[in-house]
């Protein structure tokens, strides 16, 4: 179900995933993933390479994939920091370092100079193929833009008896297309805020950083990750908690092998938002200024494994929360009625 302007169920084919990978032996391959949606494009093509000994590996890539720290959700719908910041692809050269002193010890350290992926807004549902106003600020699919620039950024992680800490960050400078345009068009209040001029357009500040922690073993899997960024003059913080276990229901049988139920609780917050400036907050209640609404997205979901590894259903429930009102000038939130249900079935081999 989606708000297209009146409350509506929709059916959709969500999307046919083709992956292609060519091995020329010693590590190195040629892999790429071919997107089949109503936009048809290509979702990710790298060259990757990998050598090294079980205590001490190597991997490089070179292409077009997503950011290093980007991660399994175990969800059909991706998390609003996952959605912000590490869910779309970007052209980059990466390293990454194992180091795995024992069996359930391994340390990881990884590197990547990319080309800076520009600024836009994508939906806050679900469904990708029906546009909407709903949105939120997030960083785009790679693609050329004047101005552009490199974002360079680091990620440190380290895994121990099934416990795992991880910490990452990326730099880089807004170009006027693609960012502080984006920015200044999007956000009817962009330019009351303090800093801003409309010589330069106010800051070109770009940076996005983090932590998770999590546990994975005896069919529980635990995570929780907080992300804070700045782009221009704004500043957003964001994180969930989910948690899941897996219930093996056969090990023998090809039918319902296996049920992973999944909670998951996240928040969304642009810093400042409701603070009045020359009269006027950067937030408003008004839908077409969704993107500078705060978020809270509780998720209730259930995997089942219904056939073999080949055939799963997943039932997700989302229920959606918005603050869009400013107190500072005695305007109450509107609370929106855009909570989904999802039904989905699939099919991979």
């Amino acid at each position: 179900t989606r708000t297209l302007g009146t409350r509506s169920p929709i059916v959709e084919i969500d999307a046919f995933w083709l992956a292609l990978r060519f091995g020329l032996g010693s590590g190195l391959g040629v892999f790429s993933l071919l997107d089949f949606t109503s936009g048809g494009e290509v979702d990710s093509a790298w060259l990757d390479y990998r050598f090294g000994s079980p205590s001490l590996s190597h991997h490089l890539q070179l292409g077009y994939q997503p950011p290093i720290v980007a991660i399994d959700r175990r969800t059909e719908r991706y998390p609003l920091t996952a959605t912000s910041y590490w869910r779309e692809s970007e052209l980059h050269l990466a390293y990454e370092l194992a180091f795995a002193p024992s069996d359930r010890v391994v340390l990881e350290a990884g590197a990547s100079l990319a080309m800076m992926r520009p600024l836009g807004f994508a939906g806050l549902q679900q469904s990708q193929s029906q546009a909407g106003t709903i949105n939120l600020l997030a960083s785009g699919s790679a693609q050329p833009f004047s101005g552009n620039g490199p974002v360079g950024g680091g990620r440190l992680k380290l895994t121990a008896f099934g416990v795992w800490l991880e910490a990452f960050g990326f730099l880089g400078k807004l170009a006027a297309q693609g960012g502080t345009d984006v920015l200044r068009s999007g956000f009817p209040g962009y330019r009351e805020l303090p800093g801003y001029s409309e010589e330069d357009s106010g800051s070109a500040s770009f940076g996005w950083a983090g932590g998770r922690i999590g546990y994975t073993g005896h069919g529980v899997f635990a995570l929780a990750e907080v992300i804070a960024s700045r782009e221009g003059l704004l500043r957003r913080v964001g994180g969930y908690a989910q948690l899941s276990y897996r219930f093996e229901l056969s090990e023998t049988r090809d039918w319902l092998r296996a049920l992973e139920p999944l909670v998951r609780y996240e928040v969304y917050r642009l810093l400042g938002s409701t603070e009045p400036h020359a009269g006027r907050a950067l937030r408003s209640p008004a839908v077409i200024n969704a993107v500078s609404w705060d978020w809270d997205v509780l998720t209730l979901a259930v995997a089942l494994e219904a056939w073999r590894d080949l055939f799963f259903v997943r039932l997700e429930y989302f229920r959606i929360d918005e603050s869009n009102g400013v107190p500072a000038l005695d305007i109450p939130d509107e609370p929106l009625r855009n909570n989904e249900l999802l039904l989905l079935a699939a099919f991979r081999f």
